[in-house]
């Protein structure tokens, strides 16, 4: 089955995102579930500029397909992958 959907997350590694969560979640892959492994791509980009909006949401922050997730964690980001496949 090659049509399976795949996921492109992209980890701010902005200096206050990094602090609060950020570093942490660079360790995704580690406890990605086996039905998430092969699907899912991870790397660090510069800073997403959302601290400067509004500093109360954007720690830690990644790009999930280029869609926002404000105050990510390791299991919000399976979560909410996990709800996109079933």
């Amino acid at each position: 089955m090659t049509d399976k959907q795949t996921y492109k997350v992209q980890i701010c590694c902005g200096t206050m995102c990094y602090i609060m969560g950020g570093a942490e979640i660079h360790l995704l892959n580690e406890k990605l579930p086996v039905e998430l492994k092969e699907r899912v791509s991870i790397e660090g980009i510069p800073c997403l500029g959302n601290c400067e909006d509004n500093a109360e949401k954007a720690h830690p922050c990644v790009l999930i397909n280029g869609e926002t997730m404000p105050k990510a964690s390791i299991q919000k980001i399976i979560n909410h992958l996990l709800s996109t496949i079933h």
